[in-house]
């Protein structure tokens, strides 16, 4: 005997499209009004730091100083994530990449560190002919950084800290918004790292285009990566991490090769 019935429709059978990149249709994820106080704070901190760098050093406690940053990075991301409108969407997509397993992501920043600091080497050589090479406040970064294992220990959290909050700002928060508003995923990656070099300018004039140029490489990261900010998480914790640790290592790896 046949069987008459008809099958049904075979649309069980075709897996589901994929999710659009990030940029496949960028829309705002915050209210201008958001965007625009942040640029003010942005702009205010720098200009605050500019100005305690150009003054004498603090004798401030390098621990106090250390977790008082740490804790004003914490109170920017929150009030960032506060204004934010899909708040569980955005971290999401910021840390949970079901395709990229973590030891992978972490491979993925030791990768990306290495090429943003040939980044920094290129751009500092092209600087070394220009007046800007010596427009760098030495003194006032060689007297941030740890000088005992205990200010190191607290230095660590300190750049992980950074890592974290000034990622998921720059390249998860700030690069989304712009590419939202410029409708040019490359425009969002130039303007977002030009403002993260201008945020250093405590550093001086001369660390800004390095940095900024930093900041491509970390754009151009996120966009390959499509929105998984894990690898530059960790290149960014691993770039201040090691300034730190060199700065406490040479004193030592000096005192040990006189006495030798």
């Amino acid at each position: 005997m046949m069987n008459d019935a008809t099958p049904g429709p075979l649309t069980s059978a075709v897996p589901p499209p994929p999710p659009p990149l990030p940029d496949a249709a960028p829309r705002s994820i915050a209210p201008w009004a958001h965007t625009l106080a942040l640029f003010v704070v942005l702009a205010s901190t720098t200009i605050y730091g500019h100005y305690r760098a150009a003054a004498a050093p603090s004798d401030d406690s390098h621990i106090a100083r250390y977790l008082s940053t740490a804790v004003l990075e914490w109170l920017l991301l929150g009030a960032v994530i506060a204004g934010i409108y899909k708040r569980r969407e955005f971290l999401l997509s910021a840390f949970s990449n079901r395709a990229t397993p973590w030891g992978q992501a972490l491979g993925s920043g030791v990768m990306v560190y290495m090429i943003g600091l040939f980044a920094i080497a290129t751009v500092g050589i092209a600087l070394s002919a220009t007046p800007l090479l010596h427009e760098h406040n030495l003194a006032y970064i060689l007297a941030m950084l740890p000088h005992s294992p205990l200010e190191f220990l607290v230095w660590f959290g300190v750049s992980l800290s950074a890592g974290i909050c000034e990622e998921l700002i720059f390249r998860g928060y700030l690069l989304q918004q712009l590419t939202a508003w410029t409708r040019s995923p490359i425009a969002s990656i130039l303007l977002a790292a030009l403002l993260f070099g201008a945020v250093h300018l405590y550093e001086g004039l001369g660390a800004i285009l390095p940095l900024a140029a930093l900041a491509v490489v970390y754009g151009f990261a996120v966009r390959h990566f499509k929105g998984d900010l894990r690898a530059v998480i960790v290149a960014h914790t691993l770039q201040d991490f090691l300034v730190g640790f060199l700065a406490l290592a040479k004193p030592l790896v000096e005192r040990h090769a006189s006495t030798h």
